[in-house]
């Protein structure tokens, strides 16, 4: 970790110079998860105010605090900087950081997908160097600048995730990380109930392209219909190049095949047959969906666009077949059940929109069991005056997936449960932890549980209480 010396810390701030030998490890906004020697920072929020937890953070060890009330601290020697707003701090931080390192450094936004193909390009990369990347989903205007302040001298990538749920909110965090690779992974309804339609939808995701470096490379779905704009206001902000990813005839980098191949009830991969430009590929991954499939294209364009393709190419199947899956985003556990047997749970309930929804039903059609296909939904948030079309809307994406009962949760999703045919109705409860006794109770020996929902509609509990029960967990 690159230290943080009293003079880095008032030249990002800008505040006067200080002959202080004072160093910090580096920098926290949690003084719960706060590391001896890292300074805090104070930050406002909705209901908590960080400064409320300054002495806190000094008993825990930390080198200093950054704040924007004068706290009387001094008395018992600690350090802290005075500014008048500490989020604006915290970006300056970032902005700091992110100019004294050299690494090579990519943005990922869309509204799918963004997540997973971070965690696996970061898993990739290091492969070949010490690589950094967002924490979880640390993606907004203090999640960013602050996985931003990992970056360090030796650090050679980094990869950092945007996100937005409200206009103008991408592109100062994309100035912010000036990326020498910006990626979109796709548009769909997701946030559409705060960002209105798709058109402003995809204005706000292409704001990535206002940071990217000058001769940078740009990532897009060619699959999605907002494409050729997304590829002109790229090149209008001086991409050198932009790669195409997807099954489309001009992408550059393009899915020539998938085929998911189970090997029993819980390990299941994919074959993955691609071309960049005209060069074949071939590998496995971890994982079965199609969806899956097309986020691995996006690291197959990163890699190329970084000049690692090569190096891939000779040990790509032990790379991209060691994948590992993230929580809440697909995650299988098989859990023995008390009376004996055991079941499938498909843990998916980090978040959901309409489209990731259907892709992860799509994944538990594919599935080849002994028992029953439980579909475990939390309502889908953020999607405006026409959630009620959306929810229902899934019916189809269910009864294709073979599910033989369904369990909801939230005001939303009562549209959908109430517009399924009986027979598939397991039970509707307001709040989810309400709908646990019920599909707890329903299990049985083969089962698979699939589980997944908007974050606020915390669905996540169902998994939660799965997990906690005096199950042994078997893979």
């Amino acid at each position: 970790m690159m230290p943080w010396t009293a003079s880095d810390v008032t030249q990002a701030l800008s505040l006067i110079a200080s002959d202080s030998n004072f160093s910090a490890t580096g920098i926290s906004i949690d003084s719960r998860t706060l590391k001896k020697g890292e300074i805090y920072v104070a930050i406002k929020g909705e209901s908590l105010d960080g400064h409320d937890y300054v002495k806190d953070a000094f008993a825990k060890g930390a080198s200093a605090a950054i704040v924007s009330n004068p706290l009387d601290l001094n008395q018992n020697g600690s350090t802290y900087f005075l500014v008048d707003d500490t989020l604006k701090a915290l970006a300056d931080l970032g902005r700091y950081a992110r100019s004294r390192s050299l690494a090579q450094v990519v943005a990922i936004t869309g509204s799918a997908g963004k997540t997973t193909i971070k965690e696996w390009l970061r898993q990739v990369l290091s492969h070949f160097g010490e690589t950094v990347s967002s924490p979880a989903s640390f993606n907004n205007q203090w999640g960013t600048p602050l996985s931003l302040t990992s970056l360090n001298k030796t650090t050679q990538y980094g990869v950092f995730e945007l996100g937005t749920n409200s206009p103008g909110e991408i592109a100062p965090l994309a100035q912010m990380v000036n990326p020498d690779i910006a990626i979109i992974t796709t548009i769909t309804e997701a946030h559409i109930g705060r960002l209105g339609s798709l058109e402003a939808i995809t204005a706000e995701k292409s704001e990535i392209f206002s940071g990217l470096k000058k001769d940078g490379i740009a990532i897009i779905n060619a699959d999605i219909p907002q494409f050729d704009f997304l590829k002109k206001v790229a090149l209008s902000k001086g991409a050198s190049k932009v790669y195409g990813v997807g099954k489309s005839a001009h992408a550059d980098v393009k899915l020539i095949s998938y085929h998911p191949n189970q090997m029993d009830g819980n390990g299941s991969f994919s074959t993955i047959n691609a071309k960049i430009d005209d060069k074949p590929l071939s590998y496995t991954l971890p994982f079965i969906g199609e969806h899956y499939a097309i986020n691995s294209l996006f690291i197959l364009a990163c890699v190329d666009a970084l000049g690692l393709l090569e190096q891939l190419a000779l040990t790509q199947d032990s790379i991209l077949s060691s994948l590992q899956p993230l929580k809440g985003r697909g995650q299988r556990h098989t859990l023995n059940l008390a009376n004996g047997g055991n079941f499938t749970l498909i843990d998916d309930a980090y978040n959901a929109n309409p489209t990731s929804m259907k892709a992860g039903l799509s994944v538990l059609g594919s599935i080849k069991i002994k028992g029953r296909k439980i579909a475990v939904l939390g309502e889908m948030l953020e999607l405006g005056e026409k959630s009620a079309d959306y929810h229902k809307g899934l019916i189809p994406a269910i009864i294709a997936a073979n599910v033989d009962v369904v369990f909801a949760t939230g005001s939303e999703m009562e549209h959908l449960f109430n517009a399924l045919p009986e027979n598939l109705q397991g039970k509707y409860e307001l709040v989810a932890d309400a709908l646990i006794p019920h599909v707890f109770s329903y299990i049985q020996d083969g089962d698979t549980v699939f589980v997944k929902g908007s974050k606020g509609s915390k669905v996540s509990k169902v998994v939660d209480y799965l997990l906690s029960q005096p199950l042994m967990v078997a893979a």
